[in-house]
């Protein structure tokens, strides 16, 4: 009964869930989705939003890097740089930035006979391993100062279950190729949605469990509420460990591969015909703009204010401060993707984006309070946390925007390779964010401000933050304003730009192989140095 009900809130009408399968039709072609292949997606998303999104949330905030690993500064006594603070989750999610090479290797290459299935599993197979390392070690790298080691291993362990979150990519547009018209991007938003819900539950467990007297800034700065418990750091490894485990079971127990279309039948001969079959796709003029649309909004208009880490010192917030702002931000954005599911999802793409980009930035103004400390309650970590948390409905609304139009893009045969086209040049864009971060902090002058430093030069410090924060505002701003553009107004515009055949030249497709690759490089690689301290 709870499976039942399960289908038929979430699968949506396109699927006739009162059989064991649900018998859909597209272009011609019949295929029969059984509705155990939703369920088991479920739990890959449940998984990856329980341990990837605890550990990206909380190397984002200050606690793991700042608070755990910390001090953070550039003194002798200080044992991370403001740099690997900020690099921290793009290195732990280095991974992502490559699934493009991830899914053209999960389309050509089955897994004993599996397309979809065995890459899930052994992708969860590996990363709960690593997850169990992690908590063995990560002891021995608080004790010894060895951050750098300690994102090392856990970027390994996201490798593992990279393989799992392409192979599940890849079975979401397959399923969502067979939505109806209007209907199309349930499965994709549902999806989501059940992701951030589970991020909301980890970074709860996160809240109740690491707010004692171990997580709170280091100095004299101390939390505002600290419980008289916690979970040590190695312990909370083993709690999501645990949480994790009924949802890998579920993937054992339910998952299988799509009904394969005619292409999938028939496959790639060797790498030869796959690479040919990928080069076709990538003569698109659809593929370029999303591409340059990617970059632009995630690299550019996305840019965080490289004065946010200095920000996050200077108020202080404790880790429940931390932990309710992120259950909080997360919950939001589970409303923000319901409303976009809801009321934007056939509306025009191009206005969706704008405005969440625009709305996001204008969440800088919020940092200039904490700046100046405004009517003298911004300056403290509970402020701080509603700063933070609030944009997140916005960004819910925006975030599947872009991968609507890889639905309509992607052949057959070659799923997950074009839609990790887009999403490595996304997240290769989030990197290139982080990098310029890095870039306009040394412009600003900021290296040297935290918690500590800033009550001897308030006055300075105030002014280089400030004129960080507007300029991020402003950059933020003016990209969403001209890289909406390249984002098409909806599934008839993408159709349409990507049918435009003078563009099927092979100077179309390296002019996109150049356009992916050369922010894509220079973005990893200096994230990189960042973290190493080079």
């Amino acid at each position: 009964m709870v499976h039942q009900e399960l289908s038929n809130s979430f699968i949506g009408p396109d699927v006739d869930v009162k059989s064991q399968e649900g018998d859909v039709e597209q272009g011609g072609e019949h295929v029969a989705i059984d509705r155990k292949i939703i369920w088991g997606l479920f739990c890959v998303y449940a998984a990856i939003g329980t341990v990837n999104g605890f550990f990206a949330t909380y190397l984002q905030q200050p606690t793991i890097c700042q608070y755990v690993f910390g001090p953070m500064g550039d003194g002798p006594n200080d044992h991370t740089t403001l740099a690997q603070c900020n690099a921290a989750a793009s290195v732990f999610q280095m991974s992502w930035n490559f699934k493009l090479f991830f899914g053209f290797f999960l389309d050509v290459f089955p897994f004993f006979g599996s397309r979809r299935k065995g890459w899930l599993l052994f992708g969860w197979t590996g990363g709960l391993i690593m997850l169990a390392v992690n908590a063995i070690f990560v002891t021995h790298f608080v004790e010894t100062h060895q951050f750098e080691s300690y994102l090392y291993l856990m970027m390994t362990m996201c490798i593992f279950y990279t393989f799992s979150d392409v192979a599940g990519d890849g079975m979401i547009i397959e399923v969502s190729k067979y939505e109806k018209p209007h209907e199309k991007g349930y499965t994709l938003t549902t999806c989501q949605m059940i992701r951030f819900t589970m991020m909301m539950v980890s970074t709860g467990l996160g809240t109740l469990f690491m707010s004692g007297k171990d997580y709170q800034p280091p100095g004299p700065t101390k939390g505002d509420l600290i419980l008289p418990f916690e979970i040590s750091f190695a312990g909370m490894h083993w709690l999501l460990l645990g949480v994790a485990m009924p949802f890998y079971i579920g993937m054992w127990v339910w998952l299988k591969d799509p009904p394969p279309t005619a292409m999938h039948k028939k496959g790639c001969a060797g790498m030869k015909e796959a690479t040919g079959r990928v080069w076709i796709a990538m003569k698109s003029f659809a593929v370029l703009m999303l591409l340059i649309n990617c970059y632009g909004i995630n690299g550019v208009a996305a840019m965080v204010n490289p004065a946010n880490a200095n920000i996050q010192s200077i108020c202080g917030p404790d880790n429940i401060q931390l932990g309710i702002g992120a259950f909080i931000g997360n919950l939001f954005f589970v409303i923000g993707v319901w409303i976009f599911r809801t009321v934007f999802m056939t509306k025009n793409w191009r206005f969706t984006l704008f405005m969440t980009q625009a709305l996001t930035a204008l969440g800088n103004f919020a940092a200039l309070m904490a700046v100046y400390d405004t009517w003298g309650i911004s300056r403290n970590g509970w402020f701080y946390m509603v700063q933070n948390s609030l944009p997140l409905i916005i960004q819910g609304m925006g975030q599947v925007v872009a991968s609507l139009a890889v639905v309509e893009v992607s052949p057959p045969g070659l799923e997950a390779t074009v839609y990790e086209l887009l999403i490595s040049a996304s997240n290769g864009a989030i990197s290139l964010a982080v990098a310029l971060q890095t870039v306009f902090g040394n412009v600003f002058q900021l290296s040297s401000i935290n918690g500590e430093t800033f009550p001897l030069n308030e006055a300075v410090y105030e002014e280089r933050m400030m004129h960080s924060t507007v300029f991020c505002l402003c950059v933020n701003i003016g990209a969403a304003a001209i890289f909406m553009w390249c984002l098409p107004r909806g599934p008839a515009q993408c159709k349409d730009w990507s049918g435009r055949k003078w563009w099927h030249k092979d100077w179309v497709a390296l002019l996109n192989v150049v356009v992916f690759a050369v922010p894509f490089i220079w973005a990893n690689y200096s994230v990189l140095m960042d973290v190493s301290g080079s």
